[in-house]
């Protein structure tokens, strides 16, 4: 069944590769997606998924149970779904436009 949802995740994921990490695995599971940076919270990043619905609780699981989500120490501590689901489109890095930014060098991917 497809699905779309959005949610804020916490934990060390600003300034170590999380949005691309995130982004990238769910390229990888062929659901489309977004990730922002909260400017507020450092320890912040608001998410949106939509496809299918095994998929995303497989994600949202390995988001939660991972030690490491990549080699630089992304980590994600909470979940926090929200009622309402963003646009793709008003995030800033998409599953479209990942390939657009000009990203540090040397990380590898384990989610």
């Amino acid at each position: 069944m497809m699905m779309e949802k959005s949610f804020n995740v916490f934990g060390k994921v600003q300034g170590i590769m999380f949005r691309q990490t995130f982004i990238r695995s769910c390229h990888r599971r062929k659901l489309c997606a977004g990730a922002s940076n909260s400017h507020e919270n450092k320890q912040m990043v608001t998410c949106t998924v939509s496809g299918n619905e095994e998929e995303i609780d497989s994600l949202l699981n390995d988001l939660l149970n991972l030690e490491k989500l990549n080699s630089w120490g992304a980590r994600v501590e909470k979940i926090q779904e929200l009622d309402l689901v963003f646009d793709l489109d008003k995030h800033q890095v998409t599953t479209e436009n990942v390939d657009s930014f000009k990203w540090s060098e040397g990380v590898e991917f384990y989610l």
